[in-house]
């Protein structure tokens, strides 16, 4: 135990992250051929109409610029996502996901829903993180 309840959550939340996303990275592998990371980079663009800056998707992500970029290259040549060169930037790149990594997104949440209900009802340390908690005065 830590000295303070709120370091005592931190240290929660990662190991369940953890336990999260070992199953996770293994399992997205197996039936959809992406790893976590592209999962969270196809998370970000599905929410978006049309293109996104890349820049912009590397600052809303938990992965480093030049991960963001490479797992980008693998995904446009699966053809799961498009770029474009920006029109008022000419060193930068929007990109959006195809109709086919829109379809592999919806398929792979679908996948990690099964994830992390399995991982909460397996673990108690990840049940009480992802549980909901209310704080009453």
């Amino acid at each position: 135990m830590t000295e303070t309840a709120l370091t005592d959550r931190w240290v929660a939340v990662t190991r369940a992250c953890a336990q999260i996303n070992q199953v996770a990275e293994r399992v997205l592998a197996e039936n959809h051929g992406l790893c976590a990371s592209a999962f969270e980079i196809m998370d970000v663009l599905a929410r978006e109409d049309g293109y996104l800056r890349a820049g912009e998707l590397s600052s809303r992500v938990s992965r480093s610029q030049p991960q963001v970029s490479r797992l980008l290259a693998q995904m446009v040549n699966a053809g799961y996502a498009e770029r474009e060169p920006c029109p008022n930037d000419r060193r930068g790149f929007d990109v959006r996901l195809t109709p086919a990594g829109r379809l592999l997104f919806s398929q792979s949440v679908t996948t990690m829903e099964t994830v992390l209900r399995e991982a909460a009802e397996s673990s108690q340390e990840v049940r009480e993180v992802m549980t909901p908690t209310v704080t009453r005065r």
